[in-house]
């Protein structure tokens, strides 16, 4: 896996790790996301999670729910990790992270962060919502594609990594130039 190294200030945003989502053929994520943040040191951390209600936009248009519970808590290994470097946890009921109940926006302003990583579930979902709106907002965006999945399927998943690759926007598709950290 090899994470983009520019110089610039970083935050890594992880993105609904959390039971809902997590199933047998997707759980390989969670090691990624584990070494990731084993080996590599963001200026700013942020930890989101989702949950949809009753009578939500989302029961409303798709006939799905996801009450706030357990089952909506970022995993305990990842949030125990993401608590150590004092992260920032952003609850919403939407696709993007810039979309819940923080400003995220302009935290990342604050702290005068210029790049972010996007790392999550789902890829072609909020990881996908998340990158773009980062990217509209004006910073520098990567998926880092070994640490996003899907919780429905691998042609899901597979898609929405190559429409990003195809706006250089995951750390296998960088066109600029920079260094990498490899992670084995």
């Amino acid at each position: 896996m090899q994470i983009p190294s520019s110089p610039r200030s970083k935050a890594l945003v992880v993105v609904d790790v959390q039971p809902s989502f997590l199933n047998a053929r997707n759980k390989n994520v969670v090691q990624n996301i584990l070494k990731l943040l084993s080996t590599t040191k963001y200026d700013l951390y942020i930890e989101a999670t989702f949950h949809a209600e009753k009578a939500s936009l989302w029961d409303i248009q798709q006939k799905w729910v996801c009450p706030k519970g357990e089952k909506t808590q970022t995993i305990e290994d990842i949030s125990k990790k993401l608590g150590n470097f004092g992260a920032l946890r952003v609850e919403k009921e939407t696709k993007s992270v810039f979309k819940g109940d923080k400003n995220v926006a302009s935290i990342l302003r604050e702290k005068n962060i210029t790049e972010v990583h996007v790392v999550g579930l789902d890829t072609n979902d909020c990881v996908l919502a998340t990158a773009y709106e980062s990217f509209d907002l004006g910073f520098i965006t990567y998926v880092i594609e070994e640490c996003c999945q899907s919780s429905s399927s691998e042609e899901l998943h597979k898609h929405a990594i190559e429409i990003l690759r195809g706006q250089n926007m995951t750390n296998n598709s960088v066109v600029e130039k920079i260094d990498f950290q490899n992670i084995e």
